[in-house]
């Protein structure tokens, strides 16, 4: 048996030491001490709780917001030989029963849940017959009302601590402010707390803001020059495709990765990054869970991150290797006017909640007082024509109803058009006999998919668009048509989203309890919208030492390599002659001088005085007395 922590790591993730801390968190968290941490991206916090557990009888309740984040994780630990369970909002009554049985008698090590989920009364019934050792809280910034996707369903944590009052919580971010920080401690109640914070500096992360106007040559320039593995984030999915294609035709391997591709692309497109067959990885923000690939050399932003919490976190994906890398934003000035009224001017209002709610129950067929756990489909661009509202409003909306627990709001969603012929295939064929138009697309399902007659099959409707050289909306009419004339049974999917109705519908009554935290929320944007548009047009500080300030982390001293400091370092070196001049004019009438009296008398910045002063002291035209210098006379 498995007795100490780094045996634990060995075993099961091939790593023979620890990263900075996370030996100390260990520690903690065995000593049963309720534990905040704060590592920034890339620091192993998941390892923090998960190898106490694996040392431990029991099981770790781990608490998640995301569902996929979730899933991700268990399919990690599963790959590792660790048995792990997750019981998310999805989960129907029966379904959550069944899987708690499994829970006590199945030997799992980690159960991971929505934060909806701790208000089940079947959760909470059976939660004291489970051998409990411990309970993590993942991406804890979502308990505090001015953390980054607060989500108040995070305080339901306090029912559980109750109901296992000798259980240690180990709560972990990866970007938290001080005010969010000590929000978490006092929302959790953690008691006698021991704190873990990391730095959020990476010293060999350069940080890059460059204005520019044709952004596609200058990323030509940098994957030229840098040619290791790259990651491009772009504002939406048909640019990830552009970008990738622009590059391949200069000669630079490229893929694309956004959510709209099915789960075999996607595998596809991330193992040619992951090996090295790509350079470069053009991605939607949806690329971000399972990335640990040491050796990316640059992440480059050509649209305007939402907020600085994001943008550290996605930059934060270079270097990992500790070698050299650079987080670049690339910008021109219509790009923050565009920022302002996609991120500000979609911001919607109570009313604007209660409307697109409303309307969208109407939409799926929901009846007052019912609807609960229903799942249907949902095209927002159909929404968003039919009753005039702006797409990034209805986003915006959808966001905070997840967020508050009242519906599941999924972009990737995995159903797909499906049709199965209900003629035989004689009778088929007479019917193509006489409907020509049909045996092009007839004539490609059948080749392209086998079976069909006995069992429904799925389709691509996209595929079959670019084959046959027809319009969706063509091919959609068509199999329209084939469904009426009883040829085909059909299901067709046509939506962007997949919605689940967490609560019945009470529009009004749902809404009311929640609308003081949109209020809150939509203040919260502003303040990062703001942040992130200083960080990129301050022109006179370090960008390290804005990111540093920004999560709390006072520092004087700039970083020395990012686009301020070097642009601040020609400056220098181009002004080092006219100052040495006037350095030698001051000190021919005054005779000698301090640096900060020369800083002061000449209005020059003081870098450029101490390297001016060094030159000349190599010239031997001035030489220093303590801490003044002195004209020669020659």
């Amino acid at each position: 048996m498995l007795k100490k922590p780094l045996d634990v790591l060995k075993k099961y993730w091939d790593y023979h030491s620890f990263r900075p801390q996370q030996e100390a968190i260990i520690n903690s968290v065995l000593n049963k001490q309720d534990t905040f941490v704060l590592l920034p991206t890339g620091g192993g916090k998941s390892i923090c709780y998960q190898i106490p557990t694996l040392l431990r009888d029991g099981i770790c309740l781990v608490v998640s917001p995301l569902i996929a984040l979730m899933k991700d994780q268990v399919q990690q630990l599963k790959q590792k030989g660790i048995p792990a369970i997750a019981l998310d909002s999805s989960l129907r009554y029966t379904d959550l029963n069944r899987e708690l049985d499994n829970c006590l008698y199945g030997n799992y090590k980690f159960i991971y849940i929505s934060p909806e989920r701790l208000q089940s009364e079947l959760l909470i019934n059976r939660l004291p017959n489970l051998n409990i050792n411990g309970i993590a809280v993942d991406e804890a910034h979502c308990i505090s009302q001015w953390g980054n996707d607060f989500r108040p369903a995070y305080s339901n944590i306090q029912h559980i601590k109750k109901l296992l009052p000798n259980t240690p919580i180990i709560a972990v971010t990866g970007s938290a402010k001080p005010k969010v920080v000590d929000d978490i401690i006092r929302n959790l109640q953690l008691q006698n707390t021991a704190i873990f914070k990391s730095s959020f500096r990476r010293k060999n992360l350069a940080y890059m803001v460059f204005e520019t106007r044709n952004k596609q040559q200058r990323i030509l320039q940098i994957v030229t020059k840098n040619k290791q593995s790259s990651i491009i984030y772009v504002s939406n999915r048909n640019k990830t495709q552009q970008i990738a294609q622009f590059l391949q035709d200069n000669a630079i391997s490229a893929t694309y990765y956004h959510g709209g591709l099915t789960t075999k692309q996607k595998d596809t497109h991330f193992k040619l990054w992951m090996l090295n067959d790509a350079q470069v990885m053009v991605a939607t923000n949806a690329f971000g869970m399972g990335i640990d690939k040491p050796d990316v050399k640059t992440v480059i932003h050509i649209n305007l991150p939402e907020n600085i919490e994001n943008y550290y976190q996605e930059a934060g994906r270079a270097g990992r290797n500790g070698d050299k890398a650079f987080g670049l934003i690339l910008y021109e000035k219509d790009d923050i006017k565009r920022l302002q009224k996609r991120a500000l001017s979609a911001l919607p209002t109570v009313d604007d909640v209660k409307f697109i709610y409303r309307k969208l129950c109407s939409a799926a067929g929901i009846a007052y007082q019912e609807g609960e756990m229903e799942t249907f489909d949902f095209n927002i661009h159909h929404f968003s024509l039919f009753y005039k509202v702006n797409i990034h409003k209805i986003i915006h909306t959808l966001t905070f109803l997840d967020r508050q627990g009242v519906l599941r709001f999924q972009k990737e969603f995995k159903s797909k058009t499906t049709l199965q012929f209900l003629v035989d295939n004689y009778n088929l064929i007479r019917f193509i006999e006489n409907n020509k138009q049909y045996n092009a697309l007839i004539n490609f399902i059948i080749r392209k998919h086998t079976g069909g007659f006995d069992a429904p099959i799925t389709i691509n409707l996209n595929q079959i668009s670019a084959k046959l050289e027809l319009k969706k909306e063509i091919i959609k009419e068509y199999l329209l048509v084939l469904e009426k004339k009883e040829i085909i049974k059909l299901h067709l999917f046509d939506s962007d989203i997949n919605i689940t109705l967490l609560l019945p519908r009470e529009d009004h009554r749902t809404i009311n309890p929640i609308a003081k935290y949109l209020t809150l929320q939509n203040t919260l944007k502003v303040n990062q919208v703001e942040a992130i548009i200083d960080y990129v047009t301050n022109t006179s500080t370090c960008k390290e030492k804005l990111l540093l300030h920004y999560f709390g982390e006072k520092t004087e001293i700039n970083c020395g390599v990012c686009s301020y400091c070097i642009a601040d370092k020609i400056n220098i070196i181009k002004n080092i002659p006219d100052c040495k001049a006037k350095i030698l004019a001051l000190l021919t009438t005054q005779k000698r001088a301090t640096v900060n009296q020369l800083v002061t008398r000449l209005k020059i910045n003081e870098a450029t005085i101490v390297k001016a002063l060094h030159e000349l002291l190599d010239n031997q035209e001035v030489i220093q007395q303590f801490d003044q210098y002195v004209f020669i006379q020659k």
